[in-house]
């Protein structure tokens, strides 16, 4: 039992810690900005970047500003039955293209890296890129999500390579209507806020106001706090209705409940191994009431009560450590295979074996005192047996 909920434990710290520590990678999943803002859409602020170089705390902090903006609209793919599904789309202005460090899990024949991609999305009017859940596996796994109606085919995520895909984009409001052409698939670690089809801001000019950039990113200048510089913006643009966040402390929060849920569950599987040890000492009871006699011999021979006491807490710590170690070496060898596994896989190049070697010590030095805890008080009973009491078991 003990080292069936080693392994266990070693499985879920290791695991979880793994994709955890994926996700807390502010430059994967930050897209190489530092602070995101929001702005009413009733008010928005014109030229954000001509704006933050004029005001006072804001001038020489903001290296990239940034627009994104928003259309709710519907999109099929050309050359498919489907008809028209909702899906969000989204463009991104030329310092947004330029600048972002958001990666792919597959792109087009044609393109060698995710940088040409973007460029391509920037200086080519038409191009797209879509998010990885509207694109099918063939694994054909389901998460549990809500998956949206809108979905290629015609290839699969891991193929990594693929065709361009035409799409037509329609906006429900006004009838118009623009062709798009997929050439690259984000990241399964991308966020949620770049969900839908991504293209360039000018080649939604076509829908004028309707695509007015509410949300700005923001990358400031080396050795500047984005947390301070958030607070400023909201300060400074608080006609804007401006909200603003650094990309770090939200990431931070998101992961820090992850982190702390794992870190609940580590504490309920501790308790099945004190529990354990408790079984343990109930073991090491019974078996002192069996070998009475053997005790006996022993102590008609010369063995002094340490020598007892000493030989029942050496076979208890036998059981423990062997069980620690075995249930670790198995624990980390599935693991490795399993975190290489993913790690082959392009949305997760970033996943790496790591061993929350710290938590993992602090459990098992809690189990492995508390099994010599469980067997001390049956080993010292033994010890202090008269080999005349005991031998007349026999």
């Amino acid at each position: 039992m003990f080292t069936l909920v080693v392994f266990t434990l070693v499985i879920g710290a290791t695991t979880s810690g793994a994709f955890v520590d994926a996700f807390d990678d502010v430059d994967a999943f930050a897209g190489g900005f530092d602070v995101c803002a929001d702005t009413a859409p009733a008010n928005p602020v014109a030229d954000i970047e001509a704006a933050v170089a004029h005001r006072p705390g804001l001038r020489g902090k903001i290296q990239v500003a940034a627009s994104q903006s928003f259309l709710p609209a519907k999109a099929v793919q050309e050359g498919t039955r489907p008809k028209y599904e909702d899906h969000q789309v989204q463009g991104l202005d030329k310092r947004f293209l330029d600048n972002t460090t958001f990666g792919l899990a597959a792109m087009a024949r044609g393109y060698g890296s995710a940088r040409e991609v973007w460029q391509a999305v920037e200086r080519r009017g038409g191009l797209a890129v879509v998010d990885s859940v509207v694109v099918p596996r063939r694994s054909n796994y389901n998460t549990g999500a809500v998956l949206p109606d809108f979905k290629l085919s015609g290839f699969f995520l891991e193929d990594e390579r693929f065709n361009p895909v035409p799409v037509r984009v329609r906006d429900p409001q006004t009838g118009k209507e623009i062709r798009l052409t997929v050439i690259g698939v984000l990241k399964e670690t991308t966020p949620f806020a770049m969900a839908g089809l991504s293209t360039s801001q000018r080649s939604l000019s076509e829908f004028g106001d309707r695509v007015r950039p509410p949300v700005r990113y923001l990358k400031v200048a080396p050795g500047v706090d984005s947390e301070a510089t958030a607070k400023r913006l909201e300060a400074t643009f608080l006609a804007n209705g401006m909200e603003a966040d650094s990309i770090q402390d939200l990431l931070d929060d998101v992961t820090g409940t992850s982190r702390t849920f794992n870190f609940v569950i580590q504490g309920f599987m501790g308790l099945g191994l004190v529990i354990g040890a408790a079984a343990l000492g109930v073991i090491s009871a019974r078996s002192v009431v069996e070998r009475r006699p053997q005790i006996g011999v022993l102590r008609a021979i010369g063995f002094r009560c340490g020598m007892i006491q000493l030989a029942l807490l050496l076979e208890s710590s036998f059981l423990a450590a062997s069980a620690i170690l075995v249930g670790t070496v198995l624990g980390l060898v599935l693991e490795f295979n399993m975190i290489s596994d993913s790690a082959s896989q392009s949305s997760w190049d970033n996943l790496e074996f790591t061993v929350p070697w710290v938590n993992l010590v602090v459990v098992f030095a809690g189990l492995y005192v508390a099994s010599l805890l469980a067997t001390l008080a049956p080993a010292r009973r033994a010890s202090r047996l008269y080999p005349a009491e005991a031998l007349r078991y026999q």
